[in-house]
């Protein structure tokens, strides 16, 4: 019996290809004209609350190709490779795309948020895909949620459980800015503003029947991921601080 081909996924590689396109060029323009000239691009490219205000409203769309640095650039780019691929084999090409711009965009009103309550600087561009692909990941969870994926650490995981832990980071983080009332340049508001937007479409695909198992499935893992670590790591009592930082490398 012939096997069943695999889904071709175009709207994934060309936004892959994209980012890595714009990210060459940053580095062709910084090599040119040096950081300051980089840093000019950004501010007029980047999204932020100066920036919109200046009018510069197509900041919604371009800020998602641009990257910080190679570490941002490459941890993107197979983010986006894996949840991309893994939510356009169901959704299709069309759908893929609405869902990354929506994240995306959604995403810079949770900046605005943010930075409405003080908690972002009004004049620091935020760039990257990050929110998009937060958006690909949460509707990716819910519609293939035990599809194994090699992100982050080329390691097969299932997507569900990848989906739950950056999920939760990006939460306890959010929180932890907002009890400290401290700045970050880190957009965790962008990240759980594209992920409502990508669970929102996974649970209008699925229904909520399997929107909700996916959800319980969640709060198992919830429960055993803390017995395993603290099992493997000899520890009385499992602390999802120290977790975390295992993960990230924190």
């Amino acid at each position: 019996m012939p096997k069943k081909p695999k889904p071709e996924t175009p709207a994934t590689s060309f936004l892959i290809a994209a980012i890595i396109a714009v990210y060459i060029v940053e580095l062709l323009w910084q090599q040119m004209y040096g950081v300051e000239s980089l840093k000019a691009i950004f501010g007029s490219m980047g999204f932020s609350l100066n920036g919109l205000l200046a009018g510069r409203w197509w900041t919604f769309i371009t800020a998602p190709f641009l990257h910080a640095g190679p570490d941002h650039i490459i941890l993107n780019a197979l983010a986006l490779f894996f949840f991309g691929k893994a939510a356009e084999s169901e959704l299709g090409t069309k759908k893929l795309l609405i869902l990354f711009f929506s994240a995306a965009i959604v995403g810079n009103i949770a900046v605005l948020g943010a930075t409405s309550i003080g908690i972002m600087p009004p004049d620091v561009p935020t760039v990257g895909a990050s929110a998009a692909i937060f958006g690909l990941m949460g509707a990716a969870m819910l519609i293939k949620p035990f599809e194994f994926v090699f992100y982050p650490y080329l390691i097969p995981i299932p997507l569900i459980l990848v989906a739950l832990i950056y999920t939760l980071f990006n939460i306890a983080e959010f929180i932890s800015v907002l009890a400290m009332r401290a700045e970050t340049n880190i957009a965790y508001a962008a990240h759980l503003g594209g992920l409502a937007v990508g669970m929102l479409l996974g649970f209008k695909i699925e229904g909520a029947k399997r929107g909700f198992l996916v959800l319980a499935v969640i709060a198992v893992l919830l429960l055993v991921i803390p017995i395993v670590w603290g099992y493997l790591s000899g520890l009385e009592m499992f602390n999802w601080v120290n977790f975390f930082s295992k993960v990230f490398g924190g």
